[in-house]
């Protein structure tokens, strides 16, 4: 009896045995994985004390040219395209006849409902003259002149439903896009061909709100592009949005002739540059001083004394790029001890210690 208690005795003293083991080598495990509190280690970094600068009041931004009038031609009726007199590159002008659908059928109504027309016409004027003469009741008359009235209205219709199975541009342009052609369906709101004038191009652009104040109506600009360097388009402003997006820029349009020899077209990439000889004063900060690039922009700034200083995340709201700088326009002040070097090893609250720190205006 004793023997047949001896196996699991040690079978049990052996699984307790293993399991003390395991349990004191997940403890060291444990606790070599805990995070080591570095809170109290100042982390070296550089620093520039930003202040305000003047700064050129000319800047650039880019954009993309557009036409100025882009339409794309419809018909207001459905059926089968039966003609169509213009090709790609054909040039139109606002009110051309391009096209029409097959209207043979309504033509052979019109005919029919403008021959009715001239009964009831004539018979609405022999009941008024017997009603004059006291030959006919003005009850009789009455219901002729209905008639001729309700005939009137369908005419009309008829000749509408005409005018709308007609292809007709509301732009002077150049056609770009012919989407069908004869014989094929054409359904209501079908876009048949699609015009662009080119003879004036637009750009949308957008600036911070410190030079959208600066910027109105009228104003001329001057734009550039890669295809044709060292060559300039003059243009002018003509819209300063009076609403800006959450990041507080806004858009702005100007417009160009496109008359020179070199024609612009549209889609080509553009600098668009707008003038002004005086100088604005502006915050800036180099763009390696911000912790995520310029999308989620945001910098961490000294605060405290020497001894014991620490970090500070501060979010940004940037404006127009200068260089290798940026503008400040909100979350930053002149006089704000910036982080330009070991950000990487930061968080907000870090203790840190200042290796250098230079002053950094705009003009730098």
């Amino acid at each position: 009896m004793k023997r047949k208690w001896i196996l699991p005795l040690v079978l049990i003293v052996l699984a307790l045995g293993i399991g003390f083991r395991l349990a004191a080598n997940k403890k060291k495990i444990d606790a070599a994985k805990q995070p080591v509190d570095r809170s109290a280690f100042a982390i070296p970094v550089n620093t520039i004390t930003a202040e305000m600068g003047a700064v050129d009041g000319a800047f650039s931004v880019p954009g993309t040219l557009e036409p100025f009038d882009h339409a794309k031609v419809m018909v207001q009726a459905q059926g089968k395209l039966a003609s169509l007199h213009v090709d790609l590159g054909s040039r139109v002008t606002k009110g051309q006849t391009l096209g029409s659908l097959d209207v043979a059928q309504r033509q052979l109504e019109l005919s029919a409902a403008e021959l009715q027309l001239e009964k009831l016409r004539k018979d609405d004027q022999r009941y008024r003259e017997l009603v004059a003469g006291k030959a006919a009741t003005e009850a009789s008359y009455d219901d002729v002149h209905f008639n001729f009235e309700t005939q009137k209205v369908k005419v009309d219709q008829i000749r509408q439903q005409i005018r709308d199975a007609q292809v007709i541009s509301p732009v002077t342009g150049t056609v770009v896009a012919k989407n069908l052609e004869v014989g094929e369906y054409v359904g209501v709101g079908t876009a048949v061909v699609e015009v662009v004038d080119v003879t004036r191009l637009k750009a949308k652009v957008y600036v911070s709100e410190r030079d959208a104040y600066r910027l109105q109506d009228g104003l001329p600009v001057t734009i550039t592009t890669e295809v044709f360097p060292g060559e300039t388009f003059q243009g002018k402003i003509t819209f300063v949005s009076p609403r800006g997006d959450a990041s507080h820029n806004y858009e702005v349009e100007v417009t160009v002739q496109n008359e020179k020899a070199h024609a612009l077209k549209s889609g080509t990439f553009v600098s668009v540059r707008f003038g002004g000889s005086d100088q604005v004063a502006m915050l800036t900060i180099p763009k390696n001083a911000l912790g995520d690039g310029m999308k989620d922009a945001y910098v961490y700034v000294v605060v405290g004394d020497t001894v014991g200083a620490r970090v500070q995340r501060r979010d940004l709201v940037l404006g127009r790029e200068v260089g290798e700088r940026v503008e400040v326009t909100k979350g930053l002040q002149a006089g704000d001890v910036v982080v330009v070097s070991g950000q990487l090893n930061l968080v907000d609250g870090s203790l840190v210690k200042v290796t250098e720190n230079g002053k950094l205006s705009a003009k730098q």
